[in-house]
């Protein structure tokens, strides 16, 4: 028989098979050179397909930060076959959706499409991705929206800071080169520019697709044969962003007449190909808890508090905080890092913190395209998709002595970056940490 966890979080409970690859039962196999990872699923009718191009802010350059967010924004605003406001319709008529997103690994474009309506949300979404018209009035429409977008990010203080902390932490790296790009930059892209990117970057060795739904395999193997099995079968090969070099503790402030100091620290933490990958997720959800308890909850020293750890080849981790009373509310935090990094947590409260996680991880793929992306996360940065099952056994098997020894080694050393008073920060508290 096969064994089940249950886990319960608020009141939910959530049954999960002993093996993610048992759950998934997904399967990888090549179509038209190209790599692809189908999860059949028969319970909905919902089909959710991502086509990744590989490599983010390694392939681009500060000139033309933004290049390939900008030529995937314009891809759905004409085709070779339709208008924008014919695509427009026909994605409302058949209950598709076409997105889009750059990032600093890999870029990707995402349907959502019901299996009734399949054949013609594939003609959508391969016409978006693989024969884009770029009209030049909707190039430059997209390009307002996107610098007008850009020129308001320190408009908003978290949006603002997570910009600041990236820029002062990947200050050298491939990283430093925004994906999403400047005002600048987009500004100075030319359509042509964004023709030539499309066909250097859209060969089928720069590609994975990812699909999760009711399709069988002949019928995806065959679309993707005869749509993107025309592309060029190399070129434009991706870099793969280099792991960060040692960290040199440090604090930019930046003066802002707010009601509270907006606060985030960042520092470097391995990828999730790595052994460690998984203690650091457990420990850093130890500390988030630790910290709404001991700054929110008893001291009443803020509203919002929390750790996190990201998802990149070349990875970082975070502290945030707002607080009107910064230097006092940093020694709390810095004093349950060093608590977590010394004190041996009980076996009790590591498995309720692994059960409430792993939960949530749960949570996270009862849709398909939830599935496909984190297949396809593992897939480019996890060293195959494999490795889920191997990540969820990972969390599993964390100990006390693991959550010490990721925290001491990797919670340090960090970036900060503040808004608000430059008064009230003390810089050698910051940079102690």
């Amino acid at each position: 028989m096969k064994r089940l966890y249950i886990m319960a979080v608020a009141g939910l409970s959530i049954v999960a098979p002993e093996s993610w690859a048992q759950r998934v039962a997904a399967t990888k196999f090549q179509a038209a050179g190209i790599p692809v990872i189908l999860k059949p699923v028969t319970a909905n009718d919902v089909i959710a397909v991502r086509l990744y191009i590989r490599g983010g802010s390694s392939n681009l350059t500060p000139s033309n930060a933004g290049i390939e967010s900008f030529m995937l924004e314009a891809a759905t605003h004409g085709t070779a076959k339709y208008t924008k406001d014919a695509f427009n319709e026909r994605l409302t008529e058949t209950g598709t959706s076409v997105s889009s997103d750059a990032g600093y690994d890999y870029s990707l474009m995402a349907l959502q499409a019901v299996r009734q309506h399949w054949n013609e949300a594939w003609d959508l979404f391969t016409e978006a991705a693989l024969k884009p018209a770029f009209p030049a009035s909707e190039v430059e429409l997209v390009r307002a929206q996107l610098v007008d977008n850009l020129k308001r990010i320190p408009d908003d203080p978290d949006t603002y800071l997570s910009y600041l902390a990236d820029s002062s932490l990947y200050a050298g790296h491939s990283y430093a080169v925004l994906p999403g790009g400047t005002p600048a930059s987009i500004a100075a892209i030319p359509r042509d520019a964004l023709v030539s990117w499309h066909k250097q970057r859209l060969t089928r060795e720069n590609l994975l697709l990812v699909v999760v739904g009711n399709v069988s395999r002949a019928d995806l193997t065959r679309k993707i044969e005869s749509t993107f099995g025309k592309l060029p079968a190399t070129g434009g090969s991706a870099v793969i962003a280099p792991r960060l070099k040692a960290v040199t503790p440090d604090v930019m402030v930046v003066k802002r007449e707010l009601p509270t100091n907006y606060i985030t620290g960042y520092f470097a933490a391995p990828p999730p190909s790595d052994p460690d990958y998984a203690a650091l997720r457990v420990a850093t959800d130890i500390l988030s808890d630790r910290l709404f308890e001991e700054v929110r909850t008893k001291r009443n020293l803020t509203y919002a508090v929390g750790a996190g750890l990201s998802n990149r080849a070349a990875n970082r981790g975070s502290l945030y905080v707002t607080a009107v009373e910064p230097d006092t509310t940093l020694k709390v935090i810095f004093a349950q890092v060093r608590r977590l990094q010394r004190e041996p947590i009980p076996q009790s409260t590591l498995s309720e913190n692994v059960n409430t996680f792993l939960t949530e991880f749960w949570i996270e793929q009862q849709t398909n395209m939830g599935q496909a992306r984190t297949l396809g996360l593992f897939e480019l940065l996890g060293g195959g998709y494999q490795n889920l099952d191997r990540f969820v056994d990972a969390v599993r098997r964390v100990t006390p002595a693991d959550v010490e020894r990721v925290s001491t080694r990797y919670m340090q050393h960090a970036r900060f970056a503040v808004i608000g008073d430059p008064a009230k920060i003390d810089r050698q508290l910051f940079t102690s940490f």
